[in-house]
């Protein structure tokens, strides 16, 4: 059975594409035209259909999660379809002629689709609880769902307060003044490291009335109540425990509701999705409340929703086995002639892939610009588009986050390791191989990839994860003595995460790179004369 799946209005669209279970192809919108949390779907649909050899009078199904392009799905039933989704509906059953004909058609709810993929990363376990948090959904910006019987069901509409959900992040990063974009919570929860809660920030964010998320009027009386008050100036110390004080606040919530479905120690397996689902600091500190780990998708975000629509039309819907997969499916693996004529066109010289002499750039201090395979599915760095520099060269976090990137000053960066030097350095911890948790460091191992609060984002890595940058992992650690490499996701100020070659060029061409490596071949950075 081949089925197409989209996430087709909003930011962070995309399309994916599965066959017989097994998802082959995956796009997000924002790789191909570069902009960030890009809401376009159309070049993403073209890509896919494209570049994954589809023949559109083969689809079986097109999944779509809400909201959706009402031009684009061409619907039959368009009012019926609306009303079903208005009424709390988790799917509605309909027919699209998107690709030119009829073809069966799975409307998903903005918040199922999240839930179906987090479950799927849980492996869809019986009593499985997950919750899905984030900014505003379709219907609701907190759902809770549990497996049951072989059926998602969705247990709790909005349970969690403002404080306890990402309208609440989002808030304060406007109250600060970081603007309205998606990526402004990831931006404000660095803040916390630098500051301590206060009781009196406390008692004030416990204070604000509960209408704030539904009615306009009431946030902008709170925001300007707030933004007079001496506890919420926009110094960086104060925002800094603002900011602590409601990372507390959002995680004791967030915990309490879990722990009322699953028990403590958690019974049961635990998902989440959604954006709050980026929340390194929470995820670590539920892992540990809840004693046991914490199952949580890559793409937990908006990203992840072309995915999400498809698993939950199969699986749910349909009663489909899918398979588990891997997390580099976003796009095409770029033809090596593609990288090494990029690389020649900026006027650098191509040479087969060297692991001995890219260990060796950065054990002497060096950044390595990484583009292997296929990308990375979300947000994060995982080895295939990626800045790498070592954590222990002074000034390397500068280097790579500010000048680099131009990223604020106060933002950390996370580092990646291989799985055999995590169990040495952190027995009995639990991995992460999407870089989805914290770990506690101790001073001075990995210092230029340690937050000020002593902890570090890491991504645990299997040979089998990325064999090449598994075995770069190994010669760097042996030359240097370092067990892991700051890992920053490839793309330049502004821009989204590179997709190609000429892409990282684009970016970082000129700049203070010293190596690139675009998958089998590398190139030095050209030397002034």
């Amino acid at each position: 059975m081949k089925v197409l799946s989209l996430h087709s209005l909003g930011h962070d669209a995309g399309v994916s594409y599965f066959e017989d279970g097994v998802l082959r192809f995956s796009i997000e919108a924002e790789r191909l035209s570069r902009v960030k949390h890009d809401g376009r779907v159309d070049d993403a649909l073209a890509y896919v259909l494209r570049s994954a050899a589809i023949d559109p009078a083969a689809i079986d199904l097109v999944a779509v999660s809400t909201p959706f392009s009402h031009a684009l799905l061409g619907l039959p039933d368009l009012d019926a379809a609306l009303a079903s989704i208005e009424a709390g509906n988790p799917h509605f059953r309909t027919t699209t002629t998107m690709l030119g004909h009829p073809v069966d058609c799975v409307i998903v709810t903005h918040e199922v689709s999240h839930a179906a993929l987090a479950a799927h990363y849980a492996g869809h376990t019986e009593g499985c609880v997950v919750l899905v948090n984030e900014g505003r959904g379709q219907i609701t910006r907190s759902s809770l769902f549990r497996i049951e019987q072989g059926m998602l069901r969705w247990l709790e509409k909005d349970p969690l307060p403002w404080y306890g959900n990402g309208f609440g992040w989002s808030a304060l990063g406007y109250l600060f003044g970081f603007g309205k974009s998606p990526s402004v919570a990831g931006k404000v929860m660095a803040l916390g490291g630098y500051g301590r809660p206060r009781g009196d920030v406390r008692e004030l964010l416990l204070g604000v009335r509960g209408d704030v998320m539904d009615d306009p009027a009431a946030a902008r009386a709170v925001q300007l109540d707030l933004a007079g008050r001496p506890q919420f100036a926009r110094d960086f110390q104060t925002m800094a425990d603002v900011i602590a004080t409601f990372q507390d606040l959002f995680t004791e919530r967030v915990f309490e509701l879990l722990s009322r479905w699953t028990g403590v120690p958690a019974g049961v397996d635990v998902a989440l999705g959604g954006g709050c689902a980026l929340n390194i600091v929470a995820n670590a500190e539920l892992r540990s409340r809840l004693g046991r780990d914490i199952a949580i998708p890559p793409a937990c975000g908006d990203s992840g929703h072309s995915i999400g629509a498809g698993v939950y039309a199969m699986k749910y819907v349909l009663g489909q086995h899918v398979a588990p997969f891997g997390v580099y499916v976003n796009g095409r693996p770029e033809d090596t002639g593609d990288s090494a004529a990029a690389l020649t066109a900026a006027g650098l010289t191509p040479i087969a892939y060297d692991g001995s002499a890219a260990a060796r750039t950065l054990a002497t201090g060096g950044v390595v610009a990484f583009l292997e395979g296929a990308a990375e599915v979300g947000p994060r760095a995982l080895g295939h588009r990626s800045l790498l520099g070592d954590p222990s060269a002074d000034g390397m976090r500068k280097r790579l986050s500010e000048e680099l990137k131009r990223r604020e000053w106060f933002r950390p960066l996370g580092a990646v390791i291989r799985d055999d030097t995590f169990v040495e350095l952190f027995p009995g911890q639990h991995p992460s191989p999407y870089m989805l948790f914290n770990y506690d460091v101790r001073e001075g191992l990995f210092p230029e990839a340690r937050h000020v609060d002593g902890t570090s984002r890491l991504q645990t890595l299997t040979a089998a994860d990325h064999p090449r940058l598994y075995d770069l992992l190994g010669e760097f650690h042996q030359m240097s003595g370092v067990g892991a490499l700051i890992n920053t996701s490839l793309n330049g100020p502004g821009k989204a995460i590179a997709q190609s070659s000429q892409d990282m060029i684009d970016d970082f061409g000129g700049q203070d790179v010293d190596l690139f490596v675009s998958g089998d071949v590398m190139a030095y950075r050209a030397r002034a004369r």
